[in-house]
């Protein structure tokens, strides 16, 4: 990639092999990293991989695309068995039994991230190859380039509008579907992150009238609704500043709809695994000491089939997201 001061992909890279160099001294470099926030830097990596992917179609991006997510996955089950076990510890209902599985499963995933680290040869120097074969992708930041990068997320959009159809709005599988749609839809607010001032924001000069909706004080104080400022001599996509705010909004509605069914699933899985009783059982005393409601999946997946339409059909966020 040719540029002397931008490339968004190098950006990335330094701060994750800023990150991997301090690790490497520490006793439990996974826990370091985790403990630094490493899951930043990988997930813009991995976008910039994903979307660069679909763009150019280089094996370069594929292969390292695979790689990032790998890591990354291994940090997201770490985060996932942590928080809970940090969240469930406080819970007098919580017997100590369940609260050892969540503390024994963080350990595995910190035992099996630390092997990969070491397996995969990320402490030697594993980006310089990554960084050197970009140099062989060569890329002015013209708008042809951001063309290419504009409609391969225009084919994203479609992809979801066309996956959420096919449930036609009505969910039934928490995984399969409630978080499937959020992974696909916080890639888009992603993108415009790791692309580090490729995209800006365009305000319209008259207010949408789906502000009410979306524009809560959390939306509009979160910092990841700020977008780094555009780099000099580029091109740059235009997202829409409102429904730019509106994707952050049901982005983070369904992560709390999406924590509050993983959470269920997570006890029901812990009590199966310390308890000799039936699923039912299992999701029963889970509900319960959770102090959740019996129907609280179903209405789960109902929330969640009820704002996708209203985001998707009704306010047409996503087709207007990007400016063409």
């Amino acid at each position: 990639m040719t540029s002397k001061d931008f490339n968004p992909f190098l950006f990335y890279s330094a701060q994750l092999q800023d990150l991997l160099v301090k690790s490497s001294k520490q006793k439990n470099p996974a826990l370091w990293l985790y403990k630094n926030n490493v899951r930043t830097p990988l997930f813009m990596l991995e976008a910039l991989t994903r979307l660069h992917d679909y763009a150019f179609d280089e094996k370069l991006f594929g292969k390292w695309n695979k790689r990032f997510k790998k890591l990354e996955d291994l940090f997201g089950e770490i985060d996932q068995y942590a928080a809970f076990e940090n969240e469930l510890k406080l819970n007098k209902k919580i017997t100590k039994e369940i609260v050892k599985y969540f503390t024994i499963n963080t350990a595995n995933y910190l035992e099996k991230c630390n092997r990969r680290l070491v397996e995969k040869e990320w402490f030697n120097d594993k980006l310089h190859s990554f960084n050197y074969k970009l140099s062989e992708f060569d890329v002015e930041y013209n708008q042809g380039y951001l063309d290419d990068l504009k409609y391969s997320m225009l084919d994203e959009i479609e992809s979801i509008l066309k996956f959420e159809k096919k449930a036609n709005y009505q969910f039934t599988k928490i995984e399969e579907q409630v978080h499937e749609l959020r992974r696909k839809l916080r890639w888009l607010s992603i993108y415009a992150q790791g692309l580090n001032g490729l995209v800006q924001l365009k305000k319209s000069t008259s207010n949408t009238k789906f502000q009410i909706n979306y524009f809560t004080k959390n939306i509009l104080k979160s910092p990841y609704n700020v977008l780094p400022p555009r780099p000099k001599n580029t091109s740059i996509i235009e997202f829409d500043h409102d429904s730019f705010f509106a994707l952050s909004w049901i982005v983070n509605e369904l992560g709390v709809l999406k924590d509050k069914g993983l959470k269920i699933e997570k006890v029901r899985e812990a009590i199966l695994n310390t308890k000799d009783v039936t699923y039912k059982q299992a999701n029963e005393e889970a509900l319960k000491i959770l102090g959740f409601e019996l129907n609280a999946e179903e209405n789960i997946l109902n929330q969640t089939s009820k704002i996708v339409e209203i985001f998707l059909v009704k306010d047409k966020i996503l087709e207007k997201l990007i400016i063409e």
